[in-house]
């Protein structure tokens, strides 16, 4: 249930202060929202409360009208703060729904609102936050239009409404705020507001212990020095309020006892301005105290040792699902592990028995750069890196991986296509620099696509796919699902029975990967769930728009498509025989330079998607293109050449981008020695 607090012109008939709406369809919500706006006043409560908020929030009113208005006459600030209508919104309210009619504006004075947006579908995007000071609906009052999204009270918000009538009154009386409006509604619809990077905004972060077995003093000290880094953080706890406020028991105090629930409110919104993260670390009951952290929070990181029961608890169906929802995918599931973990396991469990929780978190007791990556997922300050398609040439992934770390770049989501997929996923093992050069070396050594792999009946590939498939069986052994990966990855393919490009971000890890590398044509198609998948270089060649939504603050990305310049000097293909002599013959110098039949499918693979490479190139953060177009697509004898290649572009690239200004001093001239060195 949620409920909202309404004052000064509107209220709810059990007079206690609080209207309780049962969200359960449309219909239920706009009507339920009717009786409370519209029902029987008791003028004494009203006066008493928009009083208590003109007073509470004066300040911040004066100055935020005198920037939407051009006010500056007291009497005039005066009489407009009297015709205010004021809502106190636990959050999870509705203020509107998407398509209802434009009856007012709302104007956000303290706690966070959501915008979301549903499609045809159902399907439902969050288009961004609303922070205190700023405006919605006036946009659809100024154009007479239905409401254009789904308005929702993010955390415990206060906000004050006012009439269309009203409102249009305001427009011809004070032309500024039609200007500002104006304004707003060229800027909402500039093509660099339409990016695919969420829009959430991390202030509070609810932590929700849901097993007895971690120890929350030691993780409540790590993570509060993580967050250091990315911020101004407080930690929070009811023991916590009680010692701050000087009163034992506050923590836990309902809306019964006004006087002390309004005292704490005020104490909280003073700590969300001081600070840039506050962190409330809940109980494991559903007592006041919990219930309110859930409803302050934008972010929600659920907490368990990844050794105890993945059970699910009744607290969990009653309070972190209902909030989950409201959130909108942006509840985590941090699992701690033992230090000496080599890999997780048993995460879909934990998954399976929470459809709410958006994606795992794995870390490392005693790990500081993992807590670091914790900090940086959940507050959204994640860095991506996104590996594109591209044969042998993917190699060079290698060197790169070598030079992001050398500059101290660290990576909290991996994502690729193809052979990018396969080195996505063994930097999401937690390999470092020397472990992926060691073992890719090892991998593509043996060359998967030699002639011991060929196809005596090519019906349906050249190869058989089943030295690839042994060869990468060894690093990511079945049953390995990508939730056991430590770092959160995706990779993608094309679904052939559905014709639809497939992003993995669940599932069995290494069906996924062979599926992800499958070239039509050269391997055979791979069965991964009710679908028949191949490469996903066919649909999205470098998945940055992926990597993009799944709410990262930035893309690195390296792509290994090339423009070429070659010019031919023959009318007519040769024959084979005369292809392979004038290989063996005339080596570099051979006149007829044309890609192979394995190098000829990869190469047409690639033109379907190239219009979406284009644009992803321009979505990246920073692009590292190591020029590889010399090789061959089937060139793993190359490896040493591809991995210098991509190491050595790489440092040049991080020595001069605006990337590395976060880092320290010292890697920056390391970076510079690296780059400089012959």
């Amino acid at each position: 249930m949620t409920s909202a607090r309404v004052a000064n012109g509107y209220n709810d008939t059990k007079r206690n202060g609080a209207c309780n709406i049962d969200i359960t369809n449309i219909a239920s919500r706009v009507a339920t929202r009717i009786v409370c706006l519209t029902a029987t006043r008791l003028k004494t409560m009203e006066k008493q409360l928009a009083t208590t908020f003109a007073i509470r929030y004066k300040d911040f009113l004066h100055a935020t009208l005198s920037r939407y208005l051009g006010l500056a006459d007291e009497a005039a600030f005066a009489e407009l703060i009297a015709q205010f209508d004021w809502i106190e919104c636990e959050g999870g309210v509705h203020l509107f729904e998407q398509g209802d009619p434009p009856d007012a504006a709302y104007f956000l004075v303290s706690g966070r609102l959501r915008a979301l947006f549903s499609d045809a579908s159902g399907n439902v995007q969050l288009l961004g936050d609303v922070k205190p000071g700023e405006t919605v609906g006036e946009v659809a009052v100024l154009s007479d239009s239905v409401r254009s999204a789904t308005i929702i009270a993010a955390r415990d918000s206060v906000v004050v409404r006012v009439s269309a009538e009203r409102l249009r009154e305001w427009f011809i009386r004070y032309p500024q705020l039609l200007l500002n409006t104006a304004k707003l509604v060229i800027n909402r619809t500039k093509p660099g507001n339409n990016s695919n990077r969420r829009g959430a905004q991390v202030g509070n972060i609810a932590v929700v212990p849901l097993t007895p077995q971690v120890d929350m003093a030691v993780f409540r000290t790590q993570l509060q020095d993580a967050l250091h880094a990315y911020g101004k953080t407080l930690v929070l706890d009811a023991s916590e309020i009680d010692r701050c406020l000087g009163e034992a028991g506050l923590a836990n105090v309902g809306k019964d006892d006004a006087e002390r629930y309004f005292r704490l409110s005020d104490w909280l919104d003073a700590q969300a301005d001081r600070y840039d993260f506050v962190i409330y670390i809940a109980d494991r009951t559903a007592n006041a105290w919990t219930q309110r952290c859930l409803r302050q929070a934008d972010r929600l990181l659920l907490l368990a040792d990844a050794r105890d029961s993945s059970a699910l608890s009744a607290f969990e169906q009653t309070l972190i699902a209902p909030t989950s929802r409201r959130l909108i995918a942006n509840t985590f599931l941090a699992l701690w592990h033992p230090s000496n973990t080599l890999h997780p396991s048993g995460t879909q469990a934990w998954l399976t028995l929470r459809p709410w929780v958006s994606e795992p978190i794995h870390i490392r007791a005693d790990n500081t750069a993992h807590m670091s990556r914790l900090a940086r997922l959940v507050t959204g300050n994640a860095i991506g890196l996104v590996l594109g398609s591209g044969g042998a040439r993917g190699l060079s992934h290698v060197g790169v991986f070598r030079a992001l770390q050398q500059a101290g770049i660290p990576i909290d989501r991996i994502g690729g296509t193809s052979i990018g997929a396969i080195v996505a996923a063994c930097i999401g093992s937690d390999w470092n620099a020397d472990e992926l050069d060691r073992n890719i070396r090892y991998a593509f050594g043996q060359n998967p696509t030699n002639l011991l792999d060929v196809s005596w009946l090519p019906l349906l590939s050249l190869f058989r796919g089943k030295r690839m498939y042994r060869l990468l069986g060894e690093f990511f052994p079945e049953p390995r699902s990508i939730e056991d990966l430590w770092i959160n990855y995706f990779c993608v393919s094309s679904d052939i029975a559905n014709t639809q490009l497939v992003v993995h971000t669940r599932g069995p890890l290494l069906r996924s990967i062979c599926a992800s590398a499958a070239l039509p044509g050269v391997f055979p198609p791979v069965r991964v769930g009710d679908g028949l998948h191949v490469d996903g270089a066919f649909m999205n060649a470098l998945p940055v728009d992926v990597m993009g939504a799944l709410g990262v603050h930035r893309v690195i990305a390296v792509d290994l498509h090339s423009q070429t310049d070659t010019t031919y000097d023959f009318d007519m293909v040769p024959g084979p025989i005369t292809y392979l002599l004038d290989r063996l013959i005339r080596g570099k110098k051979r006149r007829y330079r044309i890609p192979t039949l394995v190098s000829s499918i990869i190469q047409s693979s690639l033109l379907a998607s190239e219009a979406k490479r284009n644009q992803a190139r321009i979505g990246a953060d920073i692009l590292f293109n190591p020029d590889v177009r010399r090789f061959d697509l089937m060139a793993w004898s190359a490896c040493d050449k591809l991995i210098n290649i991509g190491y050595q572009h790489a440092s040049q690239v991080l020595a001069s981008h605006a990337l590395t200004e976060s880092l320290s001093a010292h890697q920056q001239a390391a970076i510079r020695m690296k780059t400089e060195s012959p």
